[in-house]
């Protein structure tokens, strides 16, 4: 069976380079073509699937994924990879991360730029008017509020554009893993502040919740992410009690804003607060910047209560 590269490209959303599928690795942004595909009369399958952004295990379910959507032939006998075709994968994988890295590098310089010469956010803002919300720990360029994204050193790598709409982007190429929106999480003197620091999904719901409770928050700006930042976050404060604020997506099949929270809260020793009791009859999603200020800290404390108890 011939592969077709450009079939897989177009089909995953995708596009051919250099003779490769560049197409986004499964559970991955639909933005980030971390996986790479080539045809190759040698290799099992009829091709060689390189992922520099995930491991082997990502890559054998590519081709899983691939098979199943009939791009490969289903085969009972199909044989190890030889030593050259491994080395040659891992060549590839090397020559991507770089790659990437350069390209991540890049994005980050454009993204202080543009930090660097945005002025102060307008209260009057439309995202910011809707969601209730005061300006601070962000900027803006044009009608685009900007919201920093660092990692647990606080540099700086990447910027979300939040438009007027509500819409929201990051920087072309820009790094997105592991990076986080802090807000008071350490005073003046450099000292951790007061209270608990809490890790949610977005800007807006951590945004809510500083402004109703007063605490120290963490955006993680996506549900992925959210477990890799809590355990960032109890890196950089080991005895610091830890809250996760969790997306209640009950309009899923799964939920999961509940789902990734409880797992990060499993990871830190953290406890889940939820913008609204599992028992509450309503069948809509909700997070903290969609219910009353006056309800936002009352939900923390009672999670923080529940593990006391």
């Amino acid at each position: 069976m011939i592969v077709d590269i450009e079939a897989i490209a177009c089909h995953y959303g995708g596009k051919v380079c250099k003779g490769n599928a560049l197409i986004p690795t499964p559970g991955h942004s639909r933005r980030d073509r971390g996986t790479a595909i080539k045809a190759s009369a040698h290799a099992p399958d009829g091709c060689l699937v390189a992922c520099y952004n995930g491991t082997q295990a990502d890559a054998l379910a590519v081709k899983e994924m691939l098979r199943a959507d009939g791009f490969l032939a289903h085969s009972a006998h199909a044989r190890a990879l030889s030593m050259q075709e491994r080395r040659s994968i891992r060549q590839a994988e090397l020559a991507r991360k770089r790659e990437r890295l350069e390209a991540e590098e890049a994005a980050a310089r454009c993204a202080a730029d543009l930090w660097a010469n945005a002025s102060r956010a307008d209260p009057a803002h439309p995202y910011l008017v809707a969601k209730a919300l005061e300006p601070f720990g962000i900027r803006q360029a044009g009608r685009d509020l900007l919201v920093p994204m660092v990692d647990s050193g606080f540099r700086l790598w990447n910027v979300q554009r939040i438009r007027p709409d509500g819409f929201k982007l990051f920087g072309k190429d820009a790094r997105t893993a592991g990076l986080f929106w802090p807000h008071s999480m350490h005073m003046q003197d450099g000292r951790p502040s007061a209270g608990p620091l809490v890790i949610g999904e977005g800007y807006a719901t951590m945004a809510a919740v500083h402004s109703a409770t007063g605490f120290g928050v963490a955006a993680a700006m996506s549900a992925r992410n959210l477990e890799t930042v809590a355990r960032a976050m109890r890196k950089l404060f080991p005895a610091r009690e830890l809250v996760i604020a969790a997306d209640d997506d009950r309009h899923l099949t799964e939920n999961i804003g509940l789902e990734v929270a409880r797992k990060a809260a499993q990871a830190v020793g953290g406890v889940v607060a939820t913008p609204r009791p599992e028992s509450c009859s309503a069948d809509s999603s909700a997070d903290f910047a969609d219910i009353p200020r006056a309800d936002v800290a009352g939900r923390i404390e009672a999670a923080r209560e529940a593990k006391e108890c």
